[in-house]
């Protein structure tokens, strides 16, 4: 039954609803039907039933976000920081992980202020420790040395079991990152979360990407259909002429047409396997973790500005989709005889 409802949980979150000239259009479930064809199962159940598989009470996770660099989006976008706070909460309520977020320097004011509207208490190391119902946030530095070296500390100090990443750049082949319009960006200008999930794989702890273009984490599983598909997927705008496609791999990918949608139905399909509706946030949370990301500096990816929109596409349309999901899941769990 699980396989069955991921179907149209991975349907849901692939609608795409994009306008003209701002954002690629036509390829979301192009990118969806590459990834589905290369895991062979609907992508949101195999992410929600690693983590069940993965996670225990007290076991750290790891989340990645983050993305957008001045002068453009200063401090990062509002796809990525409720995606990755929603995951965190359900983690939290369902697993009884420990969820542990890490962005850039710039994006962190408006993780921590999605983090704490979506329940979550930011917390120390003492506090972190002590009790539940609270996450870390913590900056991921500059550059490769430093983002490689910081990859061992994270891996080291909290052991995670798994590592989420939520719509988290990866380089293309050239070694350069790239926005989805393909204008490159140095290593040195982003958080090189690459050496932290390709560290992860090799040590056998879960990874999981989600994204919604073909230049985030995840996507180097289908590398060369993203080359065939996006419209800068093969070459990009800038001299290194390489394309937005990223070679960084993970266990599962979760192709959505908005990130955070991703995130969603991963939390969806979590609370259908964990048989508690409560791990999806409702709308009034969802509500509250979009003011709280803009309030904090996030701006909506395609307008660029203070808005309540992500990816363009505006608040009433995230409150609807959450309560699609909620009814996917709750009708789901529920049974209602027919005699007729």
């Amino acid at each position: 039954m699980a396989k069955i409802m991921a179907e149209y949980v991975d349907r849901l979150i692939n609608i795409e609803m994009r306008q003209m000239g701002g954002l690629p259009r036509g390829v979301t479930h192009a990118l969806y039907e590459a990834a589905r064809k290369f895991h062979k199962e609907p992508l949101t159940y195999l992410a929600a039933s690693g983590l069940i598989e993965a996670v225990k009470p007290k076991d750290h996770v790891i989340i990645a976000t983050g993305a957008g660099v001045a002068p453009w989006l200063p401090k990062g976008e509002t796809d990525g920081p409720l995606g990755a706070a929603a995951l965190a909460r359900t983690i939290d309520l369902g697993l009884g992980g420990k969820p542990v977020l890490v962005g850039e320097a710039r994006c962190l004011p408006p993780i921590a202020a999605t983090v704490e509207a979506a329940g979550l208490l930011v917390a120390d190391d003492e506090l972190f420790g002590q009790r539940d119902h609270v996450a870390q946030v913590r900056e991921y530095p500059l550059g490769e040395a430093r983002g490689e070296a910081f990859a061992s500390e994270l891996l080291e100090k909290y052991n995670p079991k798994a590592i989420i990443t939520v719509e988290k750049h990866g380089p293309s082949a050239s070694g350069k990152y790239h926005s989805i319009m393909g204008v490159g960006r140095s290593p040195e200008s982003v958080a090189n979360v690459k050496f932290l999930v390709e560290a992860a794989m090799a040590k056998g702890i879960l990874t999981i990407g989600i994204g919604d273009g073909g230049n985030e984490i995840g996507f180097g599983n289908i590398h060369e259909d993203v080359r065939r598909i996006q419209k800068f997927g093969s070459k990009c705008q800038c001299p290194c002429g390489a394309g937005i496609a990223t070679v960084t791999k993970a266990d599962v990918l979760v192709a959505a047409a908005i990130s955070n949608w991703g995130a969603y139905g991963i939390a969806a399909m979590l609370a259908f396997m964990l048989k508690n509706p409560r791990l999806l946030h409702d709308k009034d949370t969802e509500y509250r973790m979009l003011e709280a990301s803009i309030r904090a500096g996030a701006m909506d990816g395609l307008y660029t500005n203070l808005s309540m929109y992500v990816d363009g596409t505006s608040c009433e349309t995230q409150l609807s989709l959450i309560t699609m999901l909620h009814e996917i899941v709750t009708n789901g769990l529920s049974e209602q005889p027919r005699h007729w």
